[in-house]
């Protein structure tokens, strides 16, 4: 099955997606009303609320739709997928799609765990829960029960207690020899219901996705262990009931997931009353997964105590180097009036970057890296067009201001205070820097009184997220002309 290719946010007509997908309007309307009520799709109109697409031609606002969702859409006999903004009218290729699907099948397989361990019901859709048994095979393998038994004279260890209370010795030099002993046998029982349920599962998930032609799209290796058909184990209700009775007595935290996911999938497997129905896998918070990202490969120092970042600690940030990075951050402290006086103030929520970032710059400058990763797709061309606004730009200026003391105090040489855009280039590249005279007081080093505006290679941070490795923060923010 050949996908369709939509760019997030591009506006399109039920005519435009009914031809691509080679089915009637019709189908198309009911297709896109069920993306529309899971929040996928939604109305372009008049107030646009990204100005970088213009509305169709011809179109009017209430024909108009466009996606506001990064990933796959699969019903029978139709694919979309939605790419991120980010690659312009550029299609992406194989590995960067590749790419693209397993950093949303991380983050649907984290939504369908975390659902889970909170009792939620909210990550039920079919197409995560199944990719999230086969990541968990993928892992740990199938699921199975182990019974220890009992051989004369077999091949694993002894069991001394057994074979001295069982069997007389021959004596040798006045020291007893067992002619025959008692040995231990752990057996893989591979005919436990649930282990053949589990195989079942992820033959019929594997097959699924195999013939949907998505395997390959999201890197999935054939899975063929058993020809038995699901129905055969039993109802829901009764499947359930072995589930939750196997849950009782099971203490593997994997095995434990294991369980929850079968029982989901065959929830999700049971409820399907249409052939058509919408499975999805993807997010409409992809903004959420480049802030991540980013806070990855920058290695983020936020969550790290001040007696760790490797700084000359002096007076005050001494005596408080247990404290995190980010609860050195003042608050706004709010004093209620009682009538005749105030009260003791109270501290309210405070400003919260989305990274810093401490790194050593070309030269040996040490650089305080203040970041903001905003899921944008800016134009320099010509007129600045779909920057970050007033209120982005202000904040960025407070956290500076926050750390003024911590900055000036710890010997940094230069802050580096930047937005972070995703993009297709190579290299890191500067876009734009924005300053705020007459509202921003101007600053001496090693405080700064500019924003960059950098582009980084997309691709090469989803990578650093996915590994979890930290790059060379320097060789992503210090570009040339951005010192």
């Amino acid at each position: 099955m050949k996908p369709v290719m939509v760019r997030e946010l591009k506006p399109f007509s039920l005519a435009w997606l009914a031809d691509e997908l080679g089915c009637t309007v019709e189908r198309t309307k009911t297709l896109v009303g069920d993306m529309m009520t899971r929040g996928i799709v939604r109305y372009r109109t008049g107030g646009k609320t990204d100005p970088e697409e213009a509305d169709e031609e011809g179109a009017t606002p209430c024909e108009v739709y466009q996606f506001c969702f990064v990933g796959l859409v699969m019903t029978e006999g139709a694919m979309i997928v939605a790419y991120p903004k980010y690659f312009h009218d550029r299609v992406p290729v194989n590995d960067e799609l590749r790419l693209i699907m397993r950093v949303l099948k991380r983050d649907a397989g984290f939504a369908v765990l975390t659902s889970l361990e909170d009792g939620g019901e909210s990550a039920s859709d079919k197409l995560s829960v199944m990719l999230a048994l086969l990541e968990l095979y993928g892992d740990y393998g199938e699921y199975s029960n182990y019974t220890e038994g009992r051989e004369l004279n077999g091949n694993g260890s002894i069991d001394w207690n057994r074979t001295i209370n069982g069997h007389l010795p021959v004596l040798s030099n006045g020291r007893p020899i067992y002619m025959e002993y008692e040995t231990r046998k752990t057996h893989r029982d591979d005919s436990d219901f649930i282990t053949r349920l589990h195989r079942a599962v992820l033959t019929e998930c594997s097959l699924e996705l195999g013939e949907a032609g998505i395997d390959k799209l999201l890197s999935l290796d054939e899975v063929c262990l058993s020809d038995e058909d699901i129905e055969a184990f039993g109802d829901v209700e009764m499947l359930g009931w072995r589930l939750e009775r196997e849950r009782a007595v099971q203490f593997s935290d994997w095995k434990l997931l294991t369980l929850d996911l079968l029982e989901r999938y065959l929830l999700a497997r049971e409820s399907e009353v249409r052939s058509d129905e919408v499975q999805t896998l993807g997010t409409t918070s992809f903004y959420h997964l480049w802030e991540e990202a980013c806070k990855t490969a920058l290695g983020d120092a936020l969550g790290r105590r001040l007696g760790e970042l490797g700084l000359a600690l002096e007076g005050k940030w001494a005596a408080d180097r247990q404290k995190k990075l980010i609860e050195i951050i003042p608050r706004p402290l709010w004093e209620r009036w009682r009538g005749d006086r105030f009260a003791e103030p109270e501290g309210a929520d405070t400003l919260i970057p989305d990274a810093i970032a401490i790194a050593n710059g070309p030269d040996g400058e040490r650089l305080f890296c203040i970041c903001d990763a905003k899921y944008y797709v800016p134009s320099v061309s010509g007129k600045m067009e779909h920057q970050p606004g007033l209120e982005s730009v202000t904040k960025q200026f407070l956290y500076q201001s926050a750390y003024r003391g911590f900055i000036e105090t710890c010997g940094f040489d230069r802050v580096v205070n930047v937005f972070l855009v995703p993009g297709t280039v190579d290299r890191p590249e500067l876009m734009a820097r924005v300053s705020f005279p007459g509202v921003i007081a101007e600053e001496e080093k090693p405080l700064s009184n500019f924003i960059n505006m950098l582009m980084l290679p997309a691709g090469v941070v989803f990578e650093a997220y996915l590994r979890g490795e930290v790059l060379d923060t320097c060789r992503l923010l210090a570009v040339e002309g951005a010192c």
